[in-house]
């Protein structure tokens, strides 16, 4: 047990030098002079304890001080980071701007950021953009939080049951604080989620009799810590309903004491954890939209345990919950093309965040949306960032005519005649410009791939009928639903963190280091926005996007195929 204090001491030294940087990274702070590498190489001394603290936590055993111990570090780093400076962040000014709209009775998605910005109370307004407007002009640090919404142009876009979350925020905020307790406060709710996703992967752990110490996995991970106590995403939010509803479906289809046993317990009494599991999930989707890849998994988990017409019920009311909490999504949609768009595309992928930070230079992506006022349908048609399998993909459909040699993927291997054919012969049919069709293409090419995995992973399961398999098989959906993505923003990995204990394959604990190289992205182009880099055509942000994104996946993914092989050799070899 000293070892694995000893560990959460030097994580928590760790996190208290990234609070100290986190200084450097305020709001108007110039990119240039932003300590990007210092936090990366801190970040990578935290994870290499952290990787030290797993094996020390799981050869521990059960002894009683274990939880306790656990449990008081991981509180303790992130209160440490609770007042640390967003770094590289900047999607919690949107949250506290959409608080701030809901708790005065004006929906969020009614009107955009931008709107409010360009009203004069002086005009003759709405009634409810005129009470936004006066909103904004109660304080200044409203004023200034109104002014740091990214995509202000666009209203928000995320769902109702965090829109709750962040009005629970902006009523428990006084009128008149200050920016930073504005901050920490949102944080603090962020990181209450956050807390009960620890306690819920220890009370999953018993149920399956695994160590106690595999929490750590998700309870002391520097991804989780970064992403959700310092830039305070709401992802935590979702995580924490998605494990609460995971949880009530073991219990509802598994028994506690032998996880390869149905349990014994009543239809009647397991079939309401069933209907709990799907009302907690259909309110993760109402949190964040990616939730919903589990839904086939839990049906089918329902569907062996009860039959057709219990497990109809439960599917009835997971979608009847959805779309309650779904629905102003949706109303929104017949009423804004562009939010529209967004809707669609956050239904796929979650919106993806890359904020435009002051004096930076920011892409040419994000000049041309803004041009033409519809940001939320080039996400829809056009953006990815830090991707890899659909980037192999998409750049080896899309054609090179016009583009300088100096800026095309070197990794282009499909014929240039075969591209633009392909292209020609798909746009009109698909009624697209034929810039969008690589995109779209690649996007339902990637899409097939992950239904064909998702309904193997629910195959697999119903087959084995073992707790511990349908653990993997949550785990593995949520896995490769990031891994195809166009957007793997480093944060959307911790969907899939909970479960990562219940995964044979430990090679996955590697991606939560890994994908923290994404805010390279963001130093390259700072420093280096014109100019090549290391014996390449490639400048900055093309130079992470073409060259550093292959030593950040590259390595792992054949690590992954290799170690795969050798674990299914070794369990042939067993039977």
């Amino acid at each position: 047990m000293f070892h694995l204090v000893f560990c959460g001491v030097l994580l928590c030294l760790i996190y208290a030098a990234v609070c100290w940087l986190s200084g450097s990274f305020a709001y108007q702070t110039l990119g240039i002079a932003r300590p990007i590498l210092e936090v990366l190489c801190l970040l990578a001394m935290a994870f290499f304890v952290y990787l030290l603290s797993i094996r020390v936590a799981i050869r521990a055993g059960e002894q009683r001080p274990l939880v306790p111990v656990i449990v008081l570090f991981s509180l303790s780093m992130r209160l440490l980071l609770l007042f640390s400076e967003p770094i590289q962040e900047v999607d919690i000014y949107r949250y506290l701007w959409d608080g701030q709209a809901t708790i005065h009775g004006v929906s969020p998605f009614q009107f955009s950021p931008k709107q409010v910005l360009n009203s004069s109370a002086d005009q003759t307004l709405p009634p409810d953009l005129s009470r936004l407007v006066a909103v904004r002009d109660a304080s200044p640090t409203k004023q200034v939080i109104l002014k740091r919404v990214h995509y202000s142009e666009l209203t928000t876009v995320y769902p109702p049951v965090s829109q709750s979350v962040f009005a629970l925020a902006a009523l428990t905020t006084p009128s008149h604080a200050g920016l930073s307790t504005y901050l920490t406060i949102m944080k603090g709710w962020i990181i209450v989620f956050d807390m009960l996703t620890i306690w819920l992967l220890i009370l999953i752990l018993r149920f399956t009799a695994r160590p106690s110490g595999w929490s750590v996995v998700y309870a002391w991970c520097p991804l989780v810590l970064k992403e959700f106590a310092n830039s305070g995403h709401l992802d935590s939010i979702a995580v924490c309903l998605c494990t609460l509803a995971v949880y009530l479906m073991l219990r509802a289809v598994y028994h506690a004491a032998d996880p390869k046993t149905i349990d014994s317990q009543s239809n009647q009494n397991t079939l309401m954890w069933g209907l709990a599991a799907s009302v907690f999930l259909a309110l993760a989707v109402g949190a964040k939209l990616y939730p919903v890849v589990l839904a086939p998994l839990l049906i089918a988990v329902s569907l062996q345990k009860w039959g057709w017409a219990r497990a109809s019920l439960v599917t009835v009311v997971f979608l009847l919950v959805s779309a309650g909490v779904c629905w102003p999504l949706a109303q929104q949609q017949g009423q804004d093309s562009a939010i529209r768009g967004c809707i669609e595309y956050h239904a796929l992928n979650s919106i993806p965040s890359l904020p435009t930070l002051p004096h930076a230079a920011p892409d040419k992506v994000d000049r041309d949306q803004r041009e033409r006022g519809d940001g939320l349908t080039t996400f829809l048609s056009r953006w990815k960032i830090n991707d890899f399998l659909f980037m192999l993909l998409s750049e080896n459909l899309t054609p090179t005519t016009g583009i300088p040699r100096s800026q095309r993927p070197w990794f282009i291997i499909t014929p240039e005649n075969w591209r633009l054919t392909l292209v020609q012969q798909l746009a009109a049919p698909l009624a697209l410009q034929r810039k969008q069709v690589p995109f779209v293409l690649a996007r339902t090419v990637t899409a097939c791939a992950f239904v064909f995995l998702a309904c193997y992973f629910c195959w697999q399961t119903v087959r084995t009928n073992e707790a511990t398999r349908f653990l993997e098989a949550v785990f593995l959906t949520l896995a490769w639903f990031w891994l195809l993505l166009p957007t793997q923003n480093p944060w959307y990995w911790t969907w899939a963190l909970p479960f990562l204990p219940f995964v044979n394959n430990r090679v996955w604990l590697g991606l939560s280091g890994l994908t923290l190289i994404y805010y390279l992205r963001f130093w390259l182009g700072y420093h280096w926005p014109n100019s090549p880099l290391l014996f390449t055509t490639y400048s900055g942000k093309p130079f992470f996007d073409f060259v550093v994104t292959w030593f950040e996946f590259g390595p792992w993914f054949l690590w992954l195929a290799v170690s795969g092989l050798i674990l299914r050799r070794h369990k042939n070899g067993n039977e």
